[in-house]
């Protein structure tokens, strides 16, 4: 039992070749477990299905695809951290259990915590644990290849004997994670450099008072701000007045508004209302939205408040009313913003006066503060003995998606979704989707943003004699499994790093509509080699849904050198050939010389280096030459393409295709031309 202290390189083909980056961890990807997307709600995809319970999941994905779902897993009498990396598809891309985070000792009831995901695919994940007898808070960040950046502890925030409870966590634009807490009656707030540095001092920044601060979320504005939401709660515990209140905090933790912004302080909110949906405006304010009963009648009402950039209050005082129906309950609000949009789109549960009939019901509210659908809102799903509860709201297109849980008990639900027009209709054929029909209980359903065309959610589930983690994916159009690239297999990864003679993995997942015949996968060169499948396989041909791995080894030898040579892995279908490139470190190599470069000289200076880097390049072919940088896990982070000029030097300034500086490490470059090509590496410090 626990309980939970919340409410949660030469080309084949050069004119057709198709190269992608992306790098692998043998040890890692060697593991990947492939468990898709499921296409049936009566199955889902098992996300964690260890013995003993898995609870709390979290969930954040990057815009080009990289998620992370991290839960605390009942292990040995302790609740240990594990976290899991998933591809676009829903393949696990980590052992099955996950990488254990911390496995320090915790209390035996947990509270909320949190997760976020940077410009860098790096997870920050913070959480609080009493390995020092204290009950303090901790931060990992976490690479895409499962390295712990901030050490196989993680930082810790702080170090006191306070209670201190569900951190919170976002990054900037800039790449700094900020963090906030409550501890005892205040709240802590503290700013990380990626390098693990802490920037407002050893203790953070704190937001104290004769009341009790508590429930910070925190939201990213600017270039470097934070905008951070609270509560000031006087009297008791247990029947607090709690008043609303955010304030804007500039780069070095200084206040940016005059004062604090009154979202509410009109009274009637509850000690267990404590996460509010809290969202850009898209001007750097926010709209934010709650349920309370201010005038004491014993039925709650849903409220909207938003507050611009500078902190002014631009609806009425204490926000506006989304229903004036005042014989009706109205609970749990989920705001939904369209980008671009005049209106702010709110959605809650609707209820009788007992709680013993429920509904789903909507208003539009225009940014001067117009209720546009009715006064008492429209009704989504009618209230009735049906139990249904709103998890989320998003956005696609103009259009919004409600997910709700709908309960064949007074336990047990399915999880279902609906995608609505700007006029509150639905747009599915048969109205609403199912996303999970298995009956069983479902909590802690968190859901992430639209990426890559789908939602991913994930939540706890009793479907299986302990509580496990399961996970599934919706597309605009209502379909459930994995998304599908017209034309085009996956294949990942696309760049393999070989500090070792193997064994290393290249996949190739077929997410088409149609059978791919893969003709033959061979190395351009001659230092790595195919052992599976054996060449009297190919073709080789993947079914729709099915995927193919090919197992790559480098061959042994035992010359010593100083640097790594570049192999390719040519793999040819019918309608394109593709190719994963393989950086071999030359230790590894017994007396076979690079066929690349030979036509191509590279100078690189200053290496390492404290800012920009020279590339004095002369090569005796003609045409273009491509300059392409990748990071520390394999990810391209710049290209140039310039004129192959005989003595052309160019200067990298240390920054990313996005402007944004990179971290200090280690970085590769490959510059070719489409036929030759010299690999290296760059020290930045």
């Amino acid at each position: 039992m626990y309980k939970i202290f919340v409410n949660l390189k030469p080309y084949l083909k050069p004119d057709i070749m198709k190269t992608f980056i992306l790098f692998l961890v043998s040890v890692i990807l060697s593991s990947t477990s492939f468990s898709q997307w499921s296409t049936n709600p009566a199955d889902n995809t098992g996300l964690a299905t260890s013995s003993g319970d898995q609870v709390i999941p979290k969930l954040a994905t990057s815009d080009d695809g990289t998620t992370y779902v991290s839960w605390f897993s009942a292990e040995n009498g302790n609740y240990n951290v594990r976290l899991q990396k998933l591809d676009v598809y829903g393949n696990r891309l980590w052992d099955e259990e996950g990488l254990l985070i911390s496995s320090n000792e915790s209390m035996t009831w947990l509270t909320d915590w949190d997760m976020a995901i940077d410009q860098y695919d790096f997870a920050i994940l913070t959480f609080q644990d009493i390995r020092t007898g204290n009950n303090n808070i901790y931060a990992y960040r976490i690479s895409p290849d499962g390295e712990f950046v901030w050490g196989d502890d993680g930082i810790a925030l702080s170090d006191n004997e306070a209670f201190e409870a569900a951190p919170k966590v976002c990054v900037t634009n800039t790449g700094d994670a900020v963090f906030a807490w409550s501890s005892d009656d205040m709240i802590i707030m503290q700013k990380v450099a990626p390098d693990g540095t802490l920037l407002w001092g050893d203790n953070g920044i704190t937001l104290s008072g004769s009341n009790t601060y508590s429930w910070p979320q925190l939201l990213s504005v600017g270039d470097n701000d934070v905008i951070m939401k609270y509560f000031e709660d006087s009297g008791p515990t247990w029947a607090p007045t709690r008043h609303v209140f955010a304030m804007r905090f500039d780069a070095d933790g200084n206040n940016v508004w005059n004062q604090p912004a009154v979202i509410s302080n009109a009274g009637g909110i509850s000690a267990w209302t404590q996460i509010f949906p809290f969202i850009n405006d898209g001007n750097d304010g926010f709209f934010i939205a709650w349920h309370d009963d201010r005038d004491n009648d014993m039925k709650a009402s849903i409220f909207v408040q938003h507050i611009s950039s500078g902190g002014q209050v631009l609806f009425t005082a204490n926000g506006i009313e989304a229903s004036l129906n005042s014989t009706m309950n109205h609970f749990y609000a989920n705001l939904a913003f369209p980008e671009g949009d005049s209106d702010i789109f709110v959605y809650w549960n609707e209820m009788d006066a007992d709680q013993n009939q429920r509904g789903i019901y909507g208003q539009k509210i225009s940014l001067t503060g117009e209720r546009l659908w009715t006064d008492n809102g429209k009704a989504i799903i009618d209230v009735s003995t049906v139990n249904v509860y709103p998890v989320a709201a998003g956005t696609v297109q103009e259009d919004m998606i409600v997910f709700y849980e709908e309960y064949f008990d007074a336990v047990s639900s399915s999880i279902k979704a609906m995608r609505l027009d700007q006029d509150g209709n639905f747009t599915w054929e048969g109205d609403k989707i199912t996303i999970s029909s298995v009956q069983s209980e479902k909590i802690h359903t968190d859901i992430g943003c639209l990426h890559n065309g789908q939602w991913l959610l994930a939540w706890e589930d009793t479907r299986n004699t302990d509580t496990d983690i399961y996970g599934q994916n919706i597309q605009p159009d209502g379909t459930l499994g994995p998304i599908s690239i017209p034309g085009n297999p996956e294949i990942f990864p696309d760049t393999v790093i070989c500090d070792t003679y193997g064994p290393y993995y290249v996949h190739i997942v077929n997410n088409t509509s149609e059978s791919v015949t893969v003709e033959n996968a061979l190395f351009s060169e001659y230092f790595c080699e195919v052992v599976f499948p054996d060449p009297t396989q190919f073709p080789y041909t993947i079914a729709v849904g099915d995927s193919l791995v090919i197992e790559v080894y480098v061959i042994q030898g035992n010359n010593s050198g100083d640097g790594y040579v570049t192999d390719y892995l040519q793999i040819a279908t019918p309608a394109d050939d593709y190719q994963v490139v393989f950086f071999v470190n030359e230790d590894l190599l017994e007396g076979v010389e690079e066929k690349n470069g030979e036509n191509l000289h590279i100078n690189v200076f200053p290496n390492p280096s404290t800012g920009n880097v020279n590339f004095q390049i002369s090569s005796l072919l003609k045409g273009n030459l491509n300059i392409e940088i990748y990071n520390s896990t394999g990810k391209k982070i710049r290209h140039f393409e310039i004129d192959n000029n005989s003595g052309k030097s160019v200067e990298w300034n240390g920054k990313d295709d996005k402007g944004n500086r990179v971290e200090p490490g280690f970085y590769f470059y490959n510059i070719n031309d489409g036929r030759v090509s010299g690999t290296g590496k760059i020290i930045l410090e």
